[in-house]
């Protein structure tokens, strides 16, 4: 490991950099070690996101969006063709345009700021994260997967109708507008009623859509790491997606260590992950993290999607490891340093953590904070001072409205279990005490 670091320290150390974040709290951990190596970055923010800023010199876009995805996408396209004031502050601090920029995980592009990024993810590996495409894979690697049709989607009530089960079926968008993540353009419709108000969403936003029969079971994940010695592959994830009680959708809120999944899921959740890494390495030269996501069923582990980057399931295993991995990440990329798959699978497993990366946005503008404690007749309720907390769940600004975060005691909650139903309980309430207006949300499997 010191040996890497030395590395990273030498490539790093030496170069000026700009951060891309959207939210400027997120690039604080990255902007530290680099600044401990001697370079003192400019960061590059569409805002300042909710937590503790990082002492940096900050260049805002103020870029927004209506949603998740869209803020993204927006933030992407505020850097991709900036603003004067923003180009000239750019230029201010790199006058001789040596500098390179370290983008987030989604970004393909090639030049961001009038710079060269700098181990961004090539754009044959982002094209994996079509969803029109990927039930190709599991055919080809023969692993199991649920029944699906492709159509337009004037065509999709058809195809719901023949594939149906008792919860109805669930919609996918291409990738025809671009990137999307978060669950966003994925819908639960549940039912024949749900059919034209579903059609005319995805006509709106997508030129194919994928049509699915609702898996009932626990969602979760299973994440690996491509290098050039092998695939280092880690452990089962569970996969904070909430449902709406009036069944009118879903809710992605976040990504949980905490479950532990059985010996038996575990080797089969392993087993498609060594798989999908070995094929994208032979195919296409992939280098770095990537994640499977589906659905733990009765019937075992199904994959909807495959998610060629950093994630949010890699990030809350990768951060326990005391090595900054995301600039391991892009070394690699670029061919700069060469990972021992095996060590990086030893190591990533031996020092994980269980934690709860609890977070959602809001469109309410909301800044509050309350701690939580079980309540008398169970369920969670608002901690009085000089209670004991089992966590706490925080609201401050973001591109969209609020960011909801939240912290726990995992000691206080019992390693080893599903959370969902913590998750949604703490964001029911926080959804009452501060006027949210969030729908009522439910766990798709009971932590019993």
């Amino acid at each position: 490991m010191e040996k890497l670091r030395a590395r990273l320290e030498e490539v790093y150390g030496s170069e000026r950099w700009i951060l891309g974040a959207q939210a400027a709290v997120s690039a604080g951990p990255m902007h530290k070690v680099l600044s401990e190596w001697g370079s003192e970055p400019l960061l590059v923010a569409a805002n300042e996101g909710t937590g503790d800023l990082p002492e940096a010199e900050i260049v805002y876009t103020r870029s927004q969006g209506d949603s998740i995805v869209d803020s993204i996408r927006e933030f992407f396209d505020s850097v991709e063709h900036p603003t004067p004031a923003v180009q000239g502050a750019v230029d201010a601090f790199d006058p001789d345009g040596l500098a390179r920029v370290i983008a987030e995980p989604f970004a393909t592009a090639q030049i961001m700021l009038g710079r060269p990024t700098f181990g961004v993810r090539r754009p044959r590996w982002a094209a994996w994260e079509d969803k029109m495409r990927v039930d190709r894979l599991w055919e080809e690697l023969e692993v199991p997967h649920a029944p699906y049709r492709i159509v337009d989607p004037s065509e999709a009530p058809e195809a719901a109708i023949a594939l149906a089960g008792e919860l109805g079926t669930v919609w996918v968008a291409d990738n025809s507008q671009g990137w999307h993540g978060g669950g966003e353009y994925v819908k639960w419709v549940a039912d024949r009623e749900h059919h034209e108000n579903a059609v005319r969403w995805f006509s709106e936003h997508a030129q194919r859509v994928r049509v699915m029969p609702f898996l009932d079971g626990l969602p979760c994940s299973i994440h690996g790491w491509v290098t050039r010695s092998g695939v280092a592959v880690f452990l089962p994830v569970e996969i904070l997606i909430l449902r709406r009680r009036d069944r009118s959708g879903f809710v992605y809120a976040g990504v949980s260590t905490v479950w532990t999944a059985d010996d038996g899921v575990t080797a089969e959740m392993r087993s498609i992950a060594q798989r999908v890494g070995e094929y994208l390495s032979e195919s296409d030269g992939y280098r770095g993290p990537f994640g499977v996501d589906g659905v733990l069923t009765t019937e075992g582990f199904r994959p909807t999607e495959l998610n060629p980057r950093m994630s949010a399931g890699a990030g809350v295993q990768l951060d326990s490891v005391d090595l900054p991995l995301g600039l391991v990440m892009r070394c690699e990329i670029e061919g700069l340093v060469d990972v021992d798959h095996t060590w990086l699978e030893e190591t990533v497993i031996e020092q994980r953590d269980p934690r709860i990366h609890l977070g959602m946005m809001s469109d309410k503008v909301v800044r509050n904070s309350m701690s939580l404690r079980w309540g008398e007749q169970g369920g969670l309720t608002v901690a009085d001072r000089g209670d004991d907390s089992l966590g706490t769940v925080t609201a401050g600004p973001a591109a969209t409205g609020s960011y909801i975060r939240g912290s726990f005691d995992v000691g206080e909650i019992g390693i080893g279990r599903i959370v969902g139903p913590l998750t949604a309980g703490t964001l029911n309430l926080a959804s009452g005490e501060w006027g949210l207006g969030l729908p009522e949300l439910v766990a798709a499997v009971d932590d019993e």
